[in-house]
């Protein structure tokens, strides 16, 4: 089955303090575009009208956002039986919305119609004549590409993204045994169109919950400046930089201000349809990429599911 979707849309948290989230946002790489007593719309550079929301309330996660091929899809996703129907989506860019919840009762949007905004000028690659090389602003995010998702119901739950979104497995990852499953990397099936590695990674956990968004920068340069300016700034650093293997992504892990993980992100590998589907064996904790060993901090990392707010 075709995925009805052909992408990620957003990323929807929840935290107490939405001045907080902002500060660590903007540094992040991202442009304030809506903010009123209970919610937050921030942006990257790209034409998304927002990547990334923030609800006002306790620490978590609150659902993953995906955009639909069109209207057609919207209308077929509606007929499903976790459907809550189409919805007016009250947003910037506006649009329709469905909201399906998984087997594990987490949200997730699925969105169309949106209008999208004007692209934000890229980062100068000419030195001008009072320029220098060097860069000391914050990274320039340019879309979200995927999201990691912890579950304890990893067959279950994989089985329901592929029938749902249309999804194909990419990697899998097993410890010592074949049949010691600890996770799945999943991409869009969009036929001969070139697509990510991934659109999501679900992985074998003790909870339901977020373990981390990522979001794809304007140029490998983009993972480094914001390296040194997220640090200037005393941000909470995870891990990073370093190489993931499979995917072939330059990475970077960042730790909100409550606990929740963002990824600078950025790669040239693409696949589609076609692609093989790989088993790979790794080592204990998840050691499998180029660079320091992955610490535990990152390889039990989950933000939790939220309810929806009111």
């Amino acid at each position: 089955m075709a995925s009805p979707i052909s992408g990620m849309a957003f990323v929807r948290l929840s935290a107490p303090d939405l001045g907080r989230m902002q500060a660590f946002l903007e540094d992040f790489g991202m442009v304030l575009v809506h903010r009123d007593e209970k919610r937050m719309y921030m942006r990257g550079v790209g034409d998304a009208p927002f990547l990334h929301v923030t609800e006002l309330g306790e620490p978590g996660v609150v659902s993953f956002g995906y955009q639909l091929r069109g209207d057609e899809q919207l209308a077929e996703v509606a007929k499903l039986p976790e459907s809550q129907g189409i919805e007016t989506f009250d947003a910037p860019g506006g649009g329709k919305r469905v909201r399906l919840r998984d087997l594990n009762g987490f949200t997730i949007e699925l969105v169309a119609g949106q209008q999208r905004a004007e692209t934000l000028a890229a980062r100068p690659i000419v030195r001008g004549p009072d320029g220098e090389s060097r860069s000391l602003s914050s990274a320039r995010v340019v879309r979200l590409a995927h999201t990691a998702y912890m579950t304890p119901n990893l067959p279950e739950t994989i089985a329901w993204y592929q029938r749902t979104l249309g999804l194909l497995p990419t990697d899998e990852l097993y410890v010592g045994q074949s049949d010691n499953v600890i996770g799945q990397f999943d991409r869009l099936d969009l036929g001969d169109t070139l697509v990510d590695h991934h659109v999501l990674f679900m992985l074998r956990g003790p909870r339901a919950g977020m373990h981390h968004a990522s979001f794809q920068v304007e140029g490998v340069d983009d993972i480094f400046f914001g390296f040194d300016h997220m640090r200037m700034r005393d941000h909470d650093h995870v891990r990073g930089i370093g190489r993931h293997a499979l995917g072939s992504q330059i990475f970077n892990y960042w730790m909100s201000p409550f606990e929740q993980m963002h990824e600078h992100w950025i790669s040239h590998e693409r696949m589609n349809a076609h692609s093989r589907f790989n088993r790979i064996q790794i080592g204990e904790g998840m050691s499998y990429d180029t660079g320091d060993r992955p610490p535990e901090r990152f390889t039990k990392q989950v933000s939790p599911v939220v309810a929806w707010p009111q």
